[in-house]
């Protein structure tokens, strides 16, 4: 029997685990903008061979691609920056301050897209890329958009990516 998966309560961020495995615990990433979620798959890249004037190919190979998680944050703060684009944070509390980097940094968490109801879809090692979208206007609204590529585990045995029915347990 299939299960419909609908809305979205949250994505949730977790430190990888020293062992190279999904975080143990997960919590709020931030307030997720409406409509900006997406997990989405392309195409798997084709390659057909064929023989000379023929126009069914003999061998068809198929390299599938990882689904893609896209969303924005809308309440970011100076250490959320930092966190997810890099950089430094000086100063505290009204005076705490972030810096931009010039050095691109490789930034990877486990990473969780928790629905109303239906599969909670978990990417176990992910690179994150997030990037300001800031509209500065009456309508506007300040979002970091993500954009979350599952990445090989490094420890033996787990999935690149892996969805469970969301139940009154899961996730705890």
């Amino acid at each position: 029997m299939g299960l419909i998966s609908l809305g979205l309560t949250e994505i949730q961020v977790g430190a990888i685990e020293q062992d190279g495995g999904e975080a143990k615990t997960y919590k709020k990433i931030g307030k997720t903008y409406q409509n900006t979620c997406k997990l989405v798959q392309e195409s798997a890249d084709v390659t057909e061979h064929y023989e000379e004037g023929q126009s069914a190919p003999e061998v068809r190979k198929r390299k599938k691609k990882v689904p893609i998680l896209t969303f924005s944050i809308m309440d970011p703060d100076v250490d959320f920056l930092k966190a997810y684009l890099g950089g430094t944070v000086t100063g505290s509390a009204d005076e705490a301050e972030w810096s931009w980097s010039d050095v691109d940094e490789n930034i990877e968490a486990s990473i969780r897209a928790v629905p109303e109801v239906g599969l909670v879809y978990t990417i176990p090692r992910a690179d994150i890329e997030a990037v300001l979208n800031a509209e500065m206007s009456s309508q506007g609204i300040n979002l970091v958009d993500f954009t979350v590529t599952p990445l090989k585990p490094k420890k033996a045995g787990v999935a690149t990516i892996k969805a469970k029915k969301k139940t009154k347990t899961f996730p705890g």
